[in-house]
């Protein structure tokens, strides 16, 4: 919960600085698995034969899968500017995940399972609802294409999970060996994902350099930008992004735990509480960039709720 909460919230502080802030949370995997990695093999026996001797460019493909998923993902938290719609629009990847899996391994559904995911689906539709109505009405306009790219986003992360299951099929694999070389590559093709995300978001190629700079000095505190639009305000990033890297650490660890030692129904049920938990979280008035919930969501949270329960549970 608690990493769901800061991941738009550290985009607060980092407004001007998507792309460092995907980098930095890429990067941060890199020497914490690869410390880990090293001791394992050369101390212990849960990094096996057989899983070194996986062939390094499936890690690559799936790298490049990810990669272009979080780079998405990380500018439509940061333009959409809204914590309780990215939670929603985050179960895009229900129907997304359906038609993947079932194109490429060939996963049978059940009729309820459909029917979640339709109603699932209905309830995006109902949130967004009054940014088609309306798209002119403050950032609506921008609100409708970075809720697009969110909901896109999952194609790529799907066919990372898809490509991970049959690629590695059986293969007795640590899971941080694998994330460990996965963030290798996650982190390499984010460099080359740099020109065009900062034509997405209309900076000059030219001042990229100094965009990621900037960055950098944001993420120790330092303000850079003090005029326009959206000057800098970058005295609680070190507090924000610090404690989302912490979190998104740990609930990668957790989840691997959760699979490893409890059930799938445990984890499913944890991320469905996980989305009125979060929408009422960030409907709080204390809460940074908080936003009332109208009507609309409040409908919306109803369907998307029953949508993965039925999709879930029934």
């Amino acid at each position: 919960m608690a990493m769901k909460l800061f991941q738009p919230l550290q985009m607060v502080p980092m407004y001007n600085y998507p792309l460092f802030a995907n980098l930095l949370t890429t990067f941060v995997y890199i020497p914490t698995s690869f410390l880990y990695i090293f001791l394992m093999i050369r101390h212990g026996s849960l990094i096996t034969a057989e899983a070194l001797a996986v062939p390094k460019y499936k890690f690559f493909i799936m790298g490049c899968l990810d990669s272009t998923a979080g780079i998405m993902q990380t500018l439509a938290v940061d333009y959409l500017n809204n914590g309780g719609l990215v939670i929603l629009l985050s179960q895009a990847a229900i129907p997304m995940s359906m038609a993947i899996t079932k194109a490429f391994l060939k996963t049978k559904y059940k009729i309820s399972q459909y029917i979640g995911a339709v109603i699932v689906t209905g309830g995006l539709f109902v949130v967004l609802g009054p940014f088609f109505e309306n798209p002119d009405a403050g950032s609506g306009g921008n609100i409708i294409v970075w809720a697009a790219v969110m909901v896109i986003s999952c194609i790529p992360m799907t066919l990372s999970s898809v490509y991970k299951e049959k690629a590695l099929g059986e293969t007795d694999i640590d899971p941080v060996y694998l994330n460990g070389w996965v963030a290798l590559f996650q982190f390499m093709f984010a460099i080359p994902l740099l020109f065009p995300s900062a034509a997405g978001m209309k900076l000059p190629m030219d001042r990229l350099p100094d965009n990621l700079w900037n960055g950098a000095r944001c993420f120790v505190g330092i303000n850079t930008i003090t005029t326009g639009a959206h000057p800098d305000d970058c005295a609680m990033s070190p507090v924000y992004v610090g404690t989302y890297l912490s979190f998104n650490l740990c609930y990668n660890v957790l989840i691997i735990l959760i699979l490893k030692y409890g059930s799938s129904n445990i984890l499913w049920l944890a991320m469905t509480i996980m989305v009125p938990l979060g929408n009422a979280a960030f409907a709080l008035p204390f809460v940074p960039n908080h936003k009332a919930m109208h009507i609309t969501d409040i409908i919306g949270l109803v369907l998307i709720m029953g949508g993965l329960f039925v999709y879930r549970f029934w």
